[in-house]
């Protein structure tokens, strides 16, 4: 009866040995499953910034064969991620205080806010349904209309970046009959005058093209941040006209046209 008891049970060694193969599998698969969620997490921002694309297609079709206006100012010096303003409903470009792809929420292009984030955003203060109580511009509070904002903040920001078109005298509009299908007009990819570029896939962005599709850009050494971040390129619209045209534009689709 000891004996049959004895060999019905494991060993400590059995034991130490199963418990050392687990490990060892946990370790093969771990990598191969983190693999697969960041890929599913691409997958998703591309399938984001398809409905990006789509939507600024379809607001073009009504405004003039034109896209939705990046700022209000009247030279460059400001971020071109901000969807809302608190204090820009008195300017007709920005309805309901709306602008860049803001408009497509505002015109009901988009009716999902979540859209305008990438699920890779590891960035706490710029998520939707979190408002950053503590900064000028923060993630998208709950809810249809962005009227809850916290006392300090006010913008909303996403983490894809809407580009910015400067003729050399004001901001202007992409204009889909003019600059072709070519060009790209969001991208994911955060720039910050303080954090520089925030990355949310590690081999390059997913980007919106003004003929309505996504692609991917690949970027594995991750060049763009030496570019893209910074004060320089908020201030220097020649900067970002260079980023885009250096990272995301498919120049051989189009022929840009001198006027706007």
């Amino acid at each position: 009866m000891t004996a049959r008891m004895r060999h019905a049970g494991f060993t400590l060694i059995e034991l130490l040995v199963v418990i050392a193969i687990i490990a060892v599998l946990m370790g093969i698969l771990m990598p191969a499953l983190q693999k697969v969620r960041a890929q599913a997490r691409r997958t998703v921002c591309g399938a984001h910034l398809q409905s990006c694309a789509k939507a600024a297609v379809l607001y073009a079709d009504d405004n003039n064969s034109k896209f939705p206006y990046c700022h209000m100012e009247s030279s460059p010096g400001s971020g071109s991620y901000a969807v809302w303003l608190r204090g820009g409903q008195g300017n007709p470009q920005t309805p309901g205080g709306f602008l860049a792809h803001g408009m497509f929420f505002y015109t009901r292009l988009i009716t999902d806010p979540k859209v305008f984030y990438c699920p890779g955003n590891q960035n706490k203060s710029l998520k939707y349904g979190e408002p950053d109580p503590d900064s000028a511009g923060g993630g998208w509070p709950r809810g249809d209309i962005p009227d809850d904002l916290g006392p300090s903040q006010n913008w909303i920001q996403t983490t894809y970046h809407y580009r910015s078109l400067w003729d050399g005298t004001r901001w202007r509009a992409l204009n889909s009959t003019k600059d072709g299908g070519g060009l790209a007009f969001m991208a994911d990819m955060f720039s910050d005058p303080t954090r520089g570029v925030e990355f949310h896939h590690k081999s390059g962005y997913n980007v919106a093209y003004s003929d309505g599709h996504s692609e991917f850009v690949k970027d594995l050494e991750n060049r763009i941040e030496q570019f893209g971040g910074g004060l320089t390129y908020h201030v220097d619209h020649s900067r970002q006209d260079y980023v885009w045209k250096k990272f995301f534009d498919k120049t051989a689709k189009y022929k840009p046209h001198k006027e706007y």
